[in-house]
């Protein structure tokens, strides 16, 4: 039996978790028997003190975005075509990751977050590492914190990013595009041929978390009494938005707890007509597989705003201007779905990017690499 060993980096569902998920799922469907094992090297380095750092990343970003954003880009995209530098925190997880994969033995290694990535990057040019490893890029840009020289392979989303590794020095029989990898429970779904010719469905998602400006979109949305759409909003975890939600009993507003099932997300998205967002990649690509347009309203700082662009000039997103104001996103969402023009080029982008996609799905490059 193989072993596959799978990185993602704290224990929060960020979308490098979601990943690594997936791609278990989507290995353990296969024929072959594999035993999958995922684990955050943090908690497996420092056990319980990985909860008390996660809480104070959530809370840095969600009360201080600047400082986040301004730390974030200095570290992981100023110079970006250097990434040579070593970090100051990867000698807290060098020698863990080691005795990681002492303990554990696998026989592949995939990573969705780039710190372990660049750990084992170091591994293998300094201690001759031989484990296959494979990077799962979770978002739409590459930045300089992920190993790159010394990896086996790389799984993209875009072809942007392909050229980016080229440009590196990757040689192109290591680079895939397969897009970000989500949930085999999740089927896609036909393109929609035309908008909704009655009441639309409008997913509402801040995140796994119910965080960012959830709360202020919500308020505008009490307003639109007489709204010509439904609204479901994804809580997440935010159990306190729930059940505020819950005791408004809007007729237009729906609030959803947090849906662990995948199986009943993906009966979710086969009922919605348009999703409003925050950029995460795994959300983004799940849309993309179920064909839902996706209007951008708000970002995190990073990452999040680096998606945003990215899918803006691919067309692959709609970016929401007036939902600030009264009425303002309802109009918005009534331009988009009456205006044929730019529903058909919506599409149109949407079938392009798909087109864009090597012909092998990653679950078949991961095996390919074990044989």
């Amino acid at each position: 039996m193989k072993k596959i060993l799978l990185l993602p980096f704290l224990n929060i569902p960020s979308g490098h978790l979601q990943a690594a998920e997936a791609i278990s799922s989507h290995l353990q469907e296969s024929d072959n028997k594999f035993y999958c094992k995922t684990v955050d090297i943090f908690s497996y380095s420092y056990g319980k003190y990985e909860k008390y750092v996660t809480k104070i990343y959530l809370e840095w970003i969600h009360r201080h975005p600047k400082s986040y954003n301004q730390l974030y880009r200095h570290m992981v995209m100023k110079s970006l075509h250097e990434g040579k530098e070593k970090y100051f925190y990867e000698r807290f997880f060098y020698k863990q990751m080691e005795n990681l994969i002492s303990d554990f033995r696998p026989d592949l290694i995939l990573c969705t977050h780039a710190l372990p990535s660049r750990l084992l990057n170091n591994l293998k040019k300094e201690k001759g590492l031989k484990t296959p490893v494979i990077n799962i890029y979770t978002d739409f840009f590459i930045h300089k914190g992920w190993g790159i020289y010394h990896i086996d392979g790389h799984l993209v989303a875009t072809t942007k990013m392909k050229n980016f590794l080229l440009s590196k020095g990757v040689k192109k029989e290591r680079i895939f595009i397969t897009g970000i990898p989500v949930h085999p429970l999740l089927k896609k779904r036909p393109i929609i041929p035309e908008p909704p010719k009655f009441k639309a469905n409008i997913l509402i998602s801040g995140g796994s978390m119910g965080s960012g400006k959830l709360y202020s979109l919500i308020q505008q949305l009490k307003n639109c009494r007489s709204s010509s759409h439904h609204y479901f909003v994804l809580c997440g975890k935010n159990h306190n938005l729930y059940e505020k939600l819950r005791s408004y009993r809007f007729k237009h507003i729906t609030p959803l707890p947090y849906i662990a099932s995948r199986k009943m997300m993906d009966l979710v998205y086969n009922q919605t007509d348009l999703i409003v967002t925050k950029p995460g990649g795994v959300t983004v690509s799940e849309c993309f597989i179920k064909r839902v347009p996706i209007m951008i309203y708000d970002k995190l700082p990073g990452q999040e705003e680096i998606n945003c662009q990215e899918l803006k000039q691919m067309n692959l997103t709609l970016e929401s201007k007036r939902w600030e104001l009264p009425n303002g996103l309802e109009e918005e969402i009534r331009d988009f779905f009456h205006s044929p023009n730019t529903y058909s080029h919506y599409y149109s982008s949407m079938y392009d990017y798909e087109k864009s996609m090597d012909p092998y799905p990653a679950k078949d490059i991961i095996l390919s690499s074990l044989s």
